[in-house]
């Protein structure tokens, strides 16, 4: 059976800095610090958004309402635009396997507004994959069972067929619960990653 490769977007091939996107978030705002409503991450209103429950202007509004500030859905993307940067281990890895003629995925939580800046910032970029699963287009979020599974499905694969990588280890572990194989991405273990590469694309 063909085996997949299917990568986490944010600190495996993307990595950003919260920080640098409120620092435009400021600037964009006209303000030196931000009100302490502003949160970009781990709240439920970032969930909601990232599994489509809530639009994107929806949620802008929400933050615009409760802060008080003034932005715009642009001034949001931009912001992410600024705090995302290619992560050079994971986007190697994930090169290098593509080019060896194997299927890559991207499967990641995200909202459209993080999808577009990734968009802007590198054209081209979600066209390197084979299949792009985006939580806010499949209606789930890692670690839900479900997503990985809606994966699969599209797919078509078999769950040990396929091998996720993922800087949080809860999705790790819902990686598994669906039945892949699935490990731990760092890049200060990028050697272990490359065995298990090697042992996943080798076995069977």
């Amino acid at each position: 059976m063909e085996k997949h490769f299917i990568f986490d977007l944010g600190n495996v091939l993307v990595d950003f800095n919260l920080d640098e996107v409120l620092d435009s978030v400021m600037a964009s705002a006209g303000v030196s610090e931000l009100p302490a409503g502003v949160r970009l991450q781990d709240t439920a209103r970032v969930v909601e958004v990232e599994t489509g429950k809530l639009s994107d202007e929806a949620y802008l509004a929400d933050i615009c309402q409760t802060t008080g500030l003034r932005l715009t859905l642009e001034h949001l993307i931009a912001a992410w635009q600024k705090g995302f940067h290619l992560n050079p281990v994971g986007t190697a890895l994930f090169r290098e396997l593509r080019e060896q003629g194997r299927p890559v995925h991207i499967l990641s939580n995200l909202a459209w507004h993080n999808m577009e800046a990734v968009r802007r910032n590198w054209p081209g970029f979600f066209d390197q994959s084979h299949e792009n699963f985006f939580s806010y287009e499949l209606g789930y979020h890692k670690p839900d069972e479900r997503i990985y599974r809606a994966a699969l499905d599209r797919l078509g694969a078999n769950p040990s067929d396929c091998l996720f990588f993922d800087d949080k280890a809860e999705n790790v572990e819902g990686a598994r619960s669906a039945g892949m194989n699935a490990h731990i991405f760092s890049t200060d273990r990028i050697a272990d990653i490359r065995r298990e590469v090697e042992n996943f694309s080798s076995d069977g």
